[in-house]
C-alpha cells in the first residue's frame, strides 16, 4: 500500500477553459491535532467547575442587552406582526385582543430563556456523564481565542455539524467552561414534549421550532420575526445545525437554508451591517447513537424520545465511548463573502417586514451553505478507529486477513495519505501507533475484535429482532439473518464514511481513469477525465454534498494528490494528456471506500429497471420497500456486486432523489403524496449500464459477507 511517487516532473496543475471556476474560493487554514486540549484533564478542573464565577464574554454585546421576555415583547411590537393583527383581526379589537394573546402563547412556545442555577446543574450532570464514559473532551483551543479575539462587532451565528443529540448541549457546556455567552439554540419538538427536559433546555438557551409549518401563515410570521430579533437584538449569537437534522450515516448531509435565511435577511435588508458566521466541526469517536442508526438506516424506527428513556440509557451506560473534538473553524464576515452580491438598496423602497428575499439571494445563501458544510467536513478529526475501518474493509474485500502488526502499518500509511489531503487525524505525531490501534479497538470492541491468535475479526451481533414492530418498518421486512449479518458491517461502515469527504472523489477519479484506459493505453485526455469525473459527481453529488462550485478546484486537488502518490504521472505528451496508473493496492484503497455506494446505486436502478419500468407510479416507500428486498435475496444468493450496506434506507433514498434530479425520474405529487415515474428517453438504462461497467471494474468482489462476521450463517 505504499506511495511510489514518480520523480522530476511537477504535478499536473490546469485548468480546462469550459468549467467556471467557483466564483469565491474559500481559503482553509490547516487544522493540527496539536491545537486541540483535554477538557477531561486534571489541570482543566477549575475550567470545569459550574460552581466558578461566571465572567461572561459575550458575542456583540449591545448599549442596552435584551433579555429574553424583553426579545418576545420587541416580537409582539414589531411592524410585521402588527401587520398580521390588522390582516386577521379585520378592525375587530375583541379579535385582534384574542389573536394577540394566541401569537404571546405561541412565543411561549417558541421562546429561550436563561437560568443560571439550571446551567450549573446541567453542567455538573454533564461532568459526571463525560468522566464516566469519555476518556477525552478535546477542544482546539487555538481557533475558540481566535474567535473571541473577533468578537464584539457583530452578530455571531454558530454552525455546527449534526452528528449527535448531544451536540448543542456539548457546545454549549464548552462556551460555558471558557466563559463564553451561551446563545441562542434552534431545538426541535422532540425536546419540548421531554418533561421536565425542555423546560430545562430553554433555561440554557434553547429555543423550539416546529419541524414543518405546513400552510400556517401566522406560525411562520412569527418564528420568522423571533429570528430576526435574535440577530438583530440579541447580544449573545444563535446556533442551528445547517444540515436541519442528525446524519444517521456519519456523512455529510446536503444543507438545509430556511433557518439560515431567516438569520440572514436581516443582512440583506441593511438592518445590521455585517454576520460572523462560524463553522464548527464536532467529531465523535463513537456517537452514543451508533446502533440506533444502524437500525434506522435498516428502517427500524426510532423510539419516541422521553425523558424517562433518557434517564433510563443514562442510567446503565457503562461503556467507554472514546473521545470528541470540537473545532471552531475559521469565522466568515458574511458581508465579506457576499461581496457585490450584498445589494442593499433593492429592498429601500418598502419596510423590510413586507418583503422577502430575491431568488439570486437564496441561491447565494445556498451557496453559503454549501461552503459552511464543507468547511465543517475539512475540520473534522479522523480517529484513529476510522482509519482502523478503512483499512480492515479494504482488506477484507480482497479476501485477506489483518494482523494486529499489518494493521499498525497499514493505519500508519493511512494516516499519511490522509495528511496529505488535507485531514486531521489522531495519528498526527502519534509516536506508539499500535497502542492508539489498542485503545481504538478497546472504545469499539462491539464492532471489531482482535482474537486470541492476534487477528482482527468483526464482532458478533447479538440484538434481538424479534420484539420490533414489523408494521412501522420504513422499508421490507428483513430476515433475522440478513439483519444479524448486516447490523456489524453497518456498524463498521459508519466509520468509514466519515473518510469520504477526502476520499470520494480521488476514488471517482480513479475509477473514471480505469474505465478510460480499458483500451490499454494509460494515457488520457485531461478533459476526458474530467467530463467521466463530473458524470460520477453529478450522480452521487447528494451522497457526498458535492456541488458544481468546487467542481474544479477539488479536480486539481485529487489530481495533484494522486500524483503525490504514485498513482498519476506527468505526460511527455503535453499538458492536456495525463499518464495514468491506477494500478496496485494503494488504488484498491480509494476504491474500497467507493465501492459499497457503486453497488447500492447499481442495485436501486436495477429495481428501477426491472420492477417499476411497467408501472405508472409509485412512492417512494414502495420503492424503499422492493430494493430492500431486492438486495436481501442477492445477499442469499451470494451475487456479485452485492453489499450489506446496499440495504441502506439512507443511500437507497438518495439513489432515487438523486436520478430525479438528473431527469431519469420524474417526480410528481397528488393528494399530497409524491409519487415517481420512470422517463421515457432511456436515461434509467444508460445509467444502469454505466454503472454496471464501473462495478464490473472494482479489483474485488463484494460477495455475501457471511464469512466475515463470527457466527453468522445467511
Amino acid at each position: 500500500m505504499a506511495p511510489n511517487p514518480s520523480s522530476g516532473s511537477r504535478p499536473p496543475n490546469h485548468r480546462s477553459n469550459d468549467v467556471v471556476v467557483e466564483s469565491m474560493t474559500i481559503k482553509l487554514s490547516p487544522g493540527k491535532l496539536a491545537e486541540f486540549r483535554n477538557l477531561l484533564a486534571p489541570q482543566y478542573r477549575e475550567r470545569r467547575d459550574m460552581t466558578k464565577r461566571y465572567r461572561v464574554t459575550v458575542p456583540f454585546r449591545k448599549d442596552q442587552p435584551v433579555t429574553p421576555e424583553r426579545l418576545k415583547q420587541l416580537v409582539l411590537a414589531s411592524g410585521r406582526i402588527q401587520l398580521l393583527l390588522d390582516e386577521q383581526s379585520s378592525n375587530d379589537k375583541a379579535k385582534r385582543a384574542e389573536l394577540a394573546r394566541t401569537i404571546a402563547e405561541l412565543l411561549d412556545e417558541i421562546g429561550l430563556a436563561e437560568n443560571l442555577p439550571v446551567i450549573r446543574t446541567l453542567g455538573t450532570i454533564l461532568n459526571a456523564i463525560f468522566d464516566r464514559i469519555y476518556t477525552g473532551v478535546y477542544v482546539n483551543e487555538v481557533k475558540l481565542e481566535q474567535l473571541r479575539s473577533r468578537f464584539g462587532r457583530q452578530t455571531v451565528l454558530y454552525l455546527p455539524s449534526h452528528r449527535s443529540y448531544g451536540d448543542f448541549i456539548l457546545m454549549s457546556y464548552v462556551l460555558f467552561c471558557y466563559n463564553i455567552a451561551i446563545p441562542g439554540i434552534a431545538a426541535g419538538m422532540d425536546f419540548y414534549s421531554m418533561a421536565g427536559m425542555g423546560s430545562a433546555l430553554r433555561n440554557t438557551g434553547a429555543f423550539y421550532m416546529r419541524r414543518t409549518y405546513g400552510n400556517d401563515r401566522q406560525y411562520w410570521y412569527i418564528f420568522r420575526e423571533y429570528m430576526r430579533q435574535l440577530i438583530v437584538a440579541y447580544d449573545r449569537g444563535i446556533e442551528f445545525f445547517v444540515e436541519g437534522t442528525r446524519s444517521r450515516s456519519n456523512k455529510a448531509l446536503s444543507p438545509k437554508i430556511g433557518l439560515l435565511s431567516m438569520a440572514l435577511e436581516p443582512l440583506f435588508m441593511g438592518e445590521v451591517p455585517d454576520l460572523l458566521v462560524v463553522p464548527v466541526s464536532v467529531s465523535y469517536d463513537r456517537p452514543v447513537e451508533e446502533q440506533l442508526f444502524v437500525y434506522e438506516l435498516l428502517g427500524v424506527p426510532k423510539p419516541k424520545e422521553t425523558t424517562r428513556g433518557l434517564l433510563k440509557a443514562l442510567s446503565i451506560v457503562r461503556e467507554n465511548y472514546g473521545t470528541i473534538y470540537l473545532e471552531f473553524g475559521d469565522p466568515l464576515s458574511a458581508k465579506d463573502y457576499f461581496g457585490e452580491g450584498l445589494n442593499r438598496t433593492r429592498h429601500t423602497v418598502a419596510p423590510t417586514f413586507a418583503q422577502t428575499l430575491a431568488r439570486e439571494e437564496r441561491d447565494a445563501i445556498q451557496n453559503l451553505a454549501n461552503d459552511v458544510v464543507h468547511l465543517q467536513q475539512h475540520r473534522m478529526v479522523l480517529t484513529a478507529f476510522h482509519l482502523i475501518a478503512i483499512h480492515y474493509n479494504y482488506r477484507k474485500y480482497h479476501g485477506q486477513t489483518v494482523t494486529l502488526a499489518e494493521l499498525v502499518t497499514g493505519v500508519t500509511q493511512l494516516g499519511r495519505m490522509l495528511e496529505d489531503l488535507g485531514a486531521v487525524t489522531e495519528v498526527e505525531g502519534c509516536t506508539d501507533v499500535q497502542q492508539l490501534c489498542l485503545g481504538a479497538l478497546d472504545v469499539h470492541r462491539n464492532v471489531l475484535q482482535l482474537t486470541g491468535d492476534g487477528v482482527l475479526v468483526i464482532a458478533r451481533s447479538y440484538h434481538d429482532f424479534s420484539r420490533v414492530d414489523k408494521r412501522k418498518l420504513k422499508g421490507y421486512n428483513l430476515t433475522d439473518g440478513v439483519m444479524k449479518l448486516a447490523v456489524p458491517i453497518f456498524s463498521l461502515q459508519l466509520y468509514c464514511n466519515s473518510c469520504l469527504h477526502w476520499l470520494a472523489v480521488p476514488a471517482m477519479v480513479l475509477l473514471a481513469g480505469r474505465a478510460l484506459a480499458t483500451g490499454g493505453t494509460a494515457l488520457l485526455l485531461r478533459s476526458e477525465l474530467l467530463r467521466a469525473v463530473r458524470e460520477l459527481r453529478t450522480l452521487y453529488g447528494l451522497e457526498f454534498v458535492l456541488y458544481a462550485r468546487r467542481e474544479t478546484v477539488e479536480f486539481d486537488g485529487a489530481l495533484e494528490h494522486l500524483y503525490r502518490q504514485g498513482l498519476l504521472r506527468s505526460s511527455p505528451a503535453g499538458q492536456d494528456t495525463l499518464d495514468f496508473a491506477p494500478q496496485g493496492d494503494l488504488a484498491s484503497v480509494y476504491l474500497s471506500a467507493l465501492g459499497p455506494f457503486l453497488c447500492t446505486y447499481l442495485q436501486s436502478v436495477a429495481v428501477l429497471v426491472d420492477q417499476f419500468r411497467g408501472k405508472a407510479q409509485f412512492t417512494e416507500k414502495e420503492y424503499l420497500a422492493a430494493v430492500q428486498q431486492h438486495v436481501e435475496q442477492q445477499l442469499l444468493r451470494q451475487e456479485r456486486n452485492v453489499h450489506p450496506y446496499c440495504l441502506s434506507l439512507d443511500s437507497i433514498s438518495l439513489a432515487l432523489h438523486s436520478l430525479v434530479s438528473l431527469g431519469a425520474v420524474r417526480k410528481s405529487k397528488s393528494d399530497n403524496v409524491y409519487r415517481y415515474d420512470l422517463g421515457t428517453d432511456g436515461m434509467i438504462e444508460s445509467i444502469h449500464e454505466r454503472l454496471k461497467r464501473y462495478c464490473a471494474l472494482l479489483p474485488f468482489e463484494y460477495l455475501t459477507f457471511q464469512n466475515a462476521v463470527t457466527g453468522c450463517k445467511l
